[in-house]
C-alpha cells in the first residue's frame, strides 16, 4: 500500500505525523511525504528525520523569500484571493486559498508529480486539507483529515472575523467527505464533531513507549529538576506566571526550558534567574531520553489564550507521563480532565501566581515521595502509548483502502 501526508510544516514541528509515518513503515507501506521547507533554526532536526527515515520519499516545497518567484506566486494569490472570496462564497479553491498560501502550493505541486499509484491520501493541518480532498477526487481514493488543533478556535491576529468563516466553510464541506477524521483530543473531537456533524475518533498524543527510559529517582537532599519543553521559549506560554512563583524557592530548584529562545523573552523574563538553564530544540528521541532525568514536567497551558488551547492536550503531557515525572498542569478543561484520571501522576494549578507557590511548595514539601513514585509511574503510562492509540489508525487505514 502507498500511502500519501499532505502537511503545511515541517516533521520537527509535527510530531502526529512523524509517529503515523512509523506506523506506515511498520506495516511495510510505501510512504511519500509532502511537506515545506521553513528553514529558521529546524534545518538541522529536519535533516535528522529525512537520515531515520531513508525509504520515505520526501518533497520539500518552498515557501521562504529564498525561493523568491514561489514565494512572491503563492502570496500574490492569497492577497486575491482574500478579495475574492466576497464574491466566490461558494468556492473551496477561493476559501483554502484565502486562508492558507500554501495550499495552493501543495496543490499545485500534486498537479505536477505523478503520484497515481497512492492508495490513501492523508492531510495533517487545515492548509492540507483541500489539497488532500482535491487529490482523492482527481484519482479516486479515499483520503483522511487529523485534527490536531480546533483551527476555528485558534488565535488569529489578522482578518480574524472572515478567517473563522473560511476555516469553518472547508471544515463543515470537507470533513463530510473525508473517509475518516481523527482529532488530538476528546475534547477537540467533540467541538469537530458539534460543528461539522461527522464521527470523530480521538488518537492521542502519546507516544512509543521504546522512546523513553526509566531513570533512577534523584537523592532527596538534590535540588527539584523542573522541566518545560516546546518549539519556542516565548511569551503566552504560560512562563510569565511560573517564573516568579518560582523565585521564592530559587534556591531549592533547577528549571530547564528547552526550545527555541526568543531574545526579547530572555531579556525581560529570564535575566538574573540564573536557576533556568535554557536548551536548544532536540529530536523528538533526544528529547524523550532526556526528560527521565528530571521530577516534575510543566504544562503550563493558559485557557484564555483561545478555545484551542482550553480544549487541546499538548504533546508534552504525554511526554512527561510516559517519562514518569510528575505533572504540573494548569487547569484548563482538557488537562483537568486528564489529570482526574491520573490523579497520582500530578497535580493541578489555577492560573495565576499565588496558586503556583501554593502547588510548588506541596511539590518541595512532598518531594520525596513524588520521587520514590517515578518508577511506578513511568511502569504504568505503558497503558498509553503510542502503541495501543496506532491501533483505532490501523483499523481506520484498513477500513479506508477496502472501500
Amino acid at each position: 500500500m502507498h500511502l500519501l501526508f499532505l502537511t503545511t510544516a515541517n516533521l520537527s514541528s509535527n510530531p502526529r505525523l512523524v509517529k503515523e509515518i512509523q506506523l506506515a513503515l511498520a506495516l511495510n507501506y510505501r510512504v511519500t511525504v509532502l511537506l515545506f521547507d521553513l528553514k529558521q533554526w529546524t534545518i538541522g532536526l529536519e535533516e535528522e528525520y529525512t537520515k531515520q527515515f531513508p525509504q520515505v520519499s520526501f518533497v520539500y516545497l518552498p515557501i521562504t523569500k529564498s525561493h523568491f518567484y514561489s514565494w512572491l506566486t503563492s502570496s500574490l494569490l492569497n492577497s486575491f484571493a482574500k478579495k475574492a472570496d466576497k464574491i466566490f462564497r461558494s468556492s473551496l479553491f477561493i476559501a483554502a486559498l484565502a486562508s492558507d498560501k500554501r495550499s495552493y502550493v501543495l496543490h499545485q505541486k500534486l498537479r505536477q508529480l505523478n503520484l497515481n499509484s497512492v492508495d490513501l491520501v492523508i492531510a495533517h493541518n487545515l492548509g492540507a486539507l483541500y489539497p488532500a480532498y482535491q487529490f482523492a477526487k482527481q484519482y479516486q481514493i479515499p483520503f483522511g483529515f487529523d485534527v490536531e488543533d480546533f483551527h476555528p478556535g485558534e488565535v488569529i491576529k489578522v482578518d480574524a472575523v472572515k478567517e473563522i468563516i473560511r476555516r469553518t466553510v472547508l471544515m463543515k464541506q470537507l470533513l463530510l467527505k473525508a473517509n475518516y477524521v481523527t482529532a488530538a483530543s476528546p475534547l477537540i473531537a467533540e467541538e469537530v464533531k458539534r460543528l461539522c456533524n461527522v464521527p470523530v475518533i480521538t488518537v492521542n498524543n502519546s507516544f512509543y513507549s521504546s522512546e523513553f527510559r526509566s531513570a533512577s529517582s534523584k537523592l532527596s537532599n538534590e535540588k527539584v529538576n523542573l522541566v518545560w519543553f516546546s518549539q519556542n521559549i516565548n511569551f503566552g506560554r504560560g512562563l510569565e506566571l511560573l517564573l516568579p512563583a518560582l523565585d521564592i524557592f530559587s534556591y531549592k530548584v533547577n528549571l530547564t526550558l528547552i526550545g527555541n529562545l526568543n531574545p526579547e523573552f530572555a531579556e525581560t523574563y529570564l535575566t538574573g534567574r540564573n536557576y533556568v538553564v535554557i536548551k536548544a530544540p532536540l529530536s523528538q528521541k533526544d528529547l524523550h531520553q532526556m526528560l527521565s532525568d528530571y521530577d516534575i514536567g510543566l504544562a503550563l497551558e493558559i485557557s484564555t489564550t483561545d478555545l484551542n488551547k482550553d480544549i487541546a492536550l499538548s504533546n508534552k503531557i504525554f511526554a512527561y507521563k510516559q517519562a514518569g515525572l510528575y505533572i504540573l498542569a494548569t487547569d484548563t478543561k482538557a488537562q483537568l480532565a486528564f489529570m482526574a484520571s491520573y490523579k497520582d501522576d500530578g497535580i493541578v494549578t489555577e492560573q495565576n501566581v499565588q496558586a503556583l507557590v501554593t502547588i510548588i511548595e506541596f511539590i518541595l514539601g512532598n518531594i520525596e515521595s513524588i520521587r520514590a513514585s517515578k518508577q511506578k509511574r513511568f511502569d504504568q503510562a505503558r497503558g498509553i502509548a503510542f502503541e495501543t492509540e496506532a491501533q483505532k489508525l490501523v483499523t481506520l487505514w484498513e477500513r479506508a483502502l477496502q472501500k
